[in-house]
């Protein structure tokens, strides 16, 4: 190449790579740091405030002032909700035999593909995330597992599937994390209550109670340990926020306030059925994740009456006749302290 069209050629490279520079550092401060596109900003700071270590990529640009503002009005306020059991009637056997369009046709119609008798499966996805949904017909069949080795280390989610010969299961309640979130998740966080037996509870505190009572009925509320009891509540994990309650949404404004991360959520239709909802996360061309509306949103468009999110994060996982459903953050699950099985 003449010496003449090597130094054009490199002229006109350094100024479009200049240019391409000046452009994203211009988007960047029209979308992240001015505001003028308030969502973007929202979901830039909510992300960054609730990860462990990246936390500066929302301090550096923006004001700390700015960040508790865009924090608090993201945030989900789902005290004074509790469950209204009576709004959900769980159909008798006998009854749903009778219908004249069987169960299970309805649900195939509304996209779910039935993997066994009782339990459906359907893809759910958006833009930049994937995830599934799992149907349960018969909500008795919905139980709560723990580790073997309480207080002393987690187990996965397929080793509690197959220990207590269930067929599917998901994460579920929250546990004591490592500074790394590298525990082993040996102690349950919160309020735990297993077939009856009350595991751990704060003392008198309030919990986010996310149960089900001895009439198979998803009960989400802001309880003691003893108001837990008193509920009947058969077993129940201590988790928040509730995003559906009596089929009122919690997430008024904004995006929920929890940032992009994969997403586990356990819902309930008032005829009964629970839903299971994985959201993959943290996987660039897959699927990065969601914020809190969008697993409310889901799960209210699959006729939810009550629904809450689950943990989340690496602990997001769906497990179902020995193999898993969704695809975990870290490439396998790790170690937790409690799933909803399914019997």
């Amino acid at each position: 190449m003449p010496k003449r069209l090597f130094k054009i050629f490199i002229k006109s490279a350094c100024i479009t790579l200049g240019g391409l520079f000046l452009t994203g550092i211009a988007s960047f401060y029209i979308l992240i740091m001015s505001g003028w596109v308030r969502p973007t900003q929202d979901l830039w700071v909510t992300t960054a405030m609730t990860t462990l270590n990246h936390k500066w990529l929302a301090t550096a640009f923006i004001k700390q002032d700015k960040i508790d503002e865009i924090m608090k009005r993201n945030e989900v306020d789902d005290s004074g909700y509790q469950t209204s059991t009576d709004l959900v009637e769980i159909p008798k056997q006998e009854d749903s035999s009778n219908e004249d369009i069987p169960l299970e046709d309805t649900y195939l119609a509304q996209g779910y593909k039935e993997l066994e008798e009782g339990i459906y499966l359907k893809d759910v996805s958006g833009s930049t995330w994937k995830g599934k949904l799992m149907l349960i017909s018969d909500p008795s069949r919905v139980t709560l597992a723990q580790t073997r080795y309480q207080y002393e280390r987690g187990d996965l989610v397929k080793t509690m599937v197959a220990t207590h010969e269930a067929r599917a299961g998901i994460n579920a309640g929250g546990f004591v994390d490592g500074p790394n979130y590298d525990s082993n998740g040996g102690t349950p966080a919160g309020l735990l209550i297993v077939d009856n037996q009350l595991i751990q509870s704060n003392g008198n505190m309030k919990h986010s109670v996310i149960g089900f009572n001895q009439d198979n009925v998803l009960v989400l509320g802001k309880m003691t340990k003893q108001e837990a009891l008193d509920a009947n509540l058969r077993d129940a994990v201590d988790f928040k926020p509730f995003l559906i309650v009596n089929g009122e949404t919690t997430i008024k404004e904004g995006t929920g306030g929890w940032g992009i991360a994969p997403r586990t959520a356990i819902g309930q239709r008032p005829t009964g059925e629970v839903l299971f909802l994985c959201i993959d996360g943290r996987q660039p061309g897959y699927s990065i994740g969601v914020d809190l509306d969008v697993l409310q949103n889901t799960l209210l468009a699959e006729g939810c009456i009550n629904a809450a999110m689950l943990d989340g994060g690496s602990s997001t996982v769906m497990y179902y006749d020995n193999d898993y459903v969704n695809k975990p953050s870290l490439g396998h699950e790790r170690y937790i302290n409690n799933a909803w099985i399914i019997k």
